[in-house]
């Protein structure tokens, strides 16, 4: 099946602002860090800003999005609505922050655009589930979607934080959470790869392989981080890397494998 460039991209870029901002609100309710800061807030909206504009641009027609969102049960319509919500919370979050409101308001809206961003990166990888294609009619997928996309995210936020020089717990915990994110990923991948074996081997074998050896870089990396957070800003530009290509061979081998039927032969048959 031919690979939607545009999608793949739209569901790695506005979920790595997803996580990332998800990222920094875990770090602060586990009290290693402040809340997110305006630079934070302003990579994770502009993130979830431009992944959103990519997902138009596999339209031939770009202004036929507007007739796809007066389907309100549709994949594109929940999608968008959820990016929008998203980027609105952060928007005000970004103005409580600017008019120094109290910690109370800024953890609540922060709270809420992580849930509605988080929920978003599950819900990109749910649409896909349909029965015409049986490899991707998995709990499985929206789960990779989500998890990998968690990674890079995840690896964003140890980049920020070591950019910002925040402090040694700080950039220590995103070292952290890069690696449990990034672990989680390869784990749900993998069983979305076991899943669709014949088809990954025959079509997809490649693209699988760099989604566990991105992986691989990304752990050590967020693991190096964890016990050496002086070294956290190159650490975390190799473990963005890493983990962004992880994240974009899983949904490259989703949609080589997205194929209706295979023959005997495992020639894809469309």
């Amino acid at each position: 099946m031919e690979i939607q460039w545009s999608l793949v991209l739209f569901t790695v870029v506005s979920g790595a602002g997803a996580w990332m901002f998800a990222s920094s609100i875990i770090e602060a309710l586990a009290k290693k860090d402040e809340l997110p800061n305006k630079v934070e807030t302003i990579v994770a909206f502009v993130l979830l800003a431009v992944g959103g504009c990519l997902s138009v641009t596999h339209l031939k027609h770009v202004d036929r999005i507007f007739e796809a969102l007066n389907h309100p049960t549709s994949g594109i319509f929940v999608e968008a609505a959820m990016i929008g919500v998203s980027c609105a919370l952060l928007a005000v979050y970004f103005i409580l922050l600017v008019r120094k409101s109290s910690k109370g308001a800024l953890m609540g809206v922060g709270i809420a655009a992580a849930v509605v961003a988080v929920v978003f990166t599950f819900a990109c990888g749910a649409s896909y589930m349909m029965d015409a294609r049986a490899v991707w009619c998995t709990p499985a997928l929206p789960a990779a979607y989500g998890l990998t996309a968690a990674g890079l995210g995840a690896a964003v936020n140890l980049l920020v934080k070591a950019a910002l020089k925040r402090d040694a717990e700080s950039v220590k915990l995103a070292g952290l959470l890069t690696v449990v994110a990034v672990v989680l990923g390869a784990v749900v991948s993998a069983v979305f790869f076991i899943g669709a074996a014949d088809a990954v081997a025959a079509l997809a074998g490649p693209w699988a392989v760099a989604l566990f050896v991105g992986a691989v870089v990304a752990v050590v990396c967020g693991a190096v981080a964890w016990k050496a957070p002086a070294n956290g800003l190159v650490l975390g530009v190799v473990a963005t890397i890493a983990a962004c290509a992880a994240a974009v061979a899983l949904r490259v081998a989703m949609w080589l494998v997205g194929t209706p039927l295979l023959d005997f032969f495992l020639m894809p048959l469309d």
